[in-house]
C-alpha cells in the first residue's frame, strides 16, 4: 500500500486508523474492543525495515505466480534489459560507478542497475535482479531466465536481448535448451554488412524491444524508483520487488475489473475500482 499509493509512514497510519475494514484486510489483529491495533508510524519504519528484501523477494514471486496462473501474463515473448537506479547517498557502500545509458547527459553514474525480464505481450515484469552499477550486463542474462523458467514453469518461444547481453554461449543454451528464439543485436552501430544476419536481427524485429522501455518509464516515474531515498543493495532489492510487485498489483485489479485497457495505468485503475467502492 505505501508503494502502490506512494503515501509516507504517517500516512499508512492515518488510512488504517481511519479505515479499519482495511487495517484487518492487511492481516493487523484486533483487540479486546474490537478495533484493529495499528502500529505507530515508528514501528511502521522499524518493521519495514528489519523485513529485508528476502521476504517482498517471495511477495513479488507470488504475485508473478498469480499473474501466470491466471494467463495475465503469458511469458512467451520475453525481453531482457536494464537501468540505472541512482544512489542516494555519496557514501551508499554498496553503489558502484558505472556508465550511463546513450541517452543521459552523464557519461557515468553512480548507483545500481536493475536488469530485468519482461513479458512484451503484458508489459509486466517477470522477475529481475540488481546489482552495483559497475557490473558488465553480460552474466545476468542467463540467470534471469533460469530463475523464470524453474519459477513459473515457462515456455518462451522469443527471448529479445539488449546488445550488452551478446555472447554465443548464451545464444546457443537459449537454442539448445530452451528451445527459444534469441534476437540480439550484434554491434549494430559497426556491423556494415548485414546480408549474413538471421532474419530475426532485422530492425522491425529490434524494435520490439520499446515495450521495455515503456516500463521502465512507467515505474521510474510513477513509482519514483529513479533514485529512491535509501541507502544499501538490501534496501534498493526491497524497494524494486515492492515497485514491481504494485505495478503487477494494478494489472491483476484491472484485469478482475474486466478493464485490460487500465493493466499499465497505475492512476486510472484506482481511481476506476474506488469509483466502483472495490478498493
Amino acid at each position: 500500500l505505501k508503494i502502490l499509493w506512494r503515501l509516507s509512514y504517517q500516512d499508512v497510519h492515518d488510512w488504517l486508523v481511519s479505515w479499519p475494514a482495511l487495517a484487518v484486510a492487511c492481516g493487523l489483529p484486533q483487540g479486546a474492543n474490537g478495533v484493529p491495533r495499528i502500529p505507530s508510524p515508528s514501528q511502521l519504519c522499524k518493521r519495514w525495515q528489519a523485513a529485508g528484501a528476502p521476504l517482498f523477494e517471495s511477495l513479488f514471486v507470488l504475485t508473478v505466480w498469480r499473474a501466470v496462473r491466471c494467463r495475465l501474463i503469458g511469458a512467451r515473448d520475453l525481453i531482457i534489459d536494464s537501468a540505472p537506479i541512482l544512489a542516494w547517498h555519496r557514501k551508499d557502500p554498496d553503489a558502484m560507478v558505472g556508465h550511463a545509458p546513450a541517452h543521459h547527459p552523464r557519461p557515468l553514474l553512480r548507483g545500481y542497475r536493475v536488469h530485468t525480464l519482461l513479458c512484451r505481450g503484458s508489459g509486466l515484469p517477470v522477475h529481475f535482479l540488481v546489482w552495483p552499477a559497475h557490473a558488465h550486463d553480460g552474466p545476468f542474462a542467463r540467470p534471469l531466465l533460469e530463475w523464470a523458467v524453474r519459477l513459473y514453469h515457462l515456455r518462451p518461444r522469443i527471448i529479445r536481448l539488449d546488445a550488452g547481453y551478446w555472447g554465443l554461449q548464451l545464444i546457443h543454451w537459449i537454442h539448445a535448451t530452451l528451445g527459444a528464439v534469441a534476437v540480439v543485436p550484434w554491434n549494430p552501430k559497426r556491423q556494415k554488412n548485414r546480408s549474413c544476419l538471421p532474419p530475426t536481427w532485422t530492425k522491425d524485429e529490434l524494435g520490439k524491444r520499446s515495450s521495455i522501455e515503456r516500463f521502465f518509464g512507467r515505474v521510474f516515474l510513477f513509482f519514483r524508483l529513479q533514485r529512491p531515498p535509501f541507502s544499501g543493495w538490501s534496501a534498493i532489492v526491497r524497494q524494486v520487488a515492492l515497485t514491481y510487485t504494485a505495478s503487477i498489483i494494478v494489472a491483476l485489479a484491472a484485469w478482475q475489473a474486466d478493464r485490460p485497457d487500465l493493466i499499465r495505468s497505475p492512476k486510472r485503475v484506482l481511481a476506476h475500482l474506488w469509483e466502483d467502492s472495490q478498493l
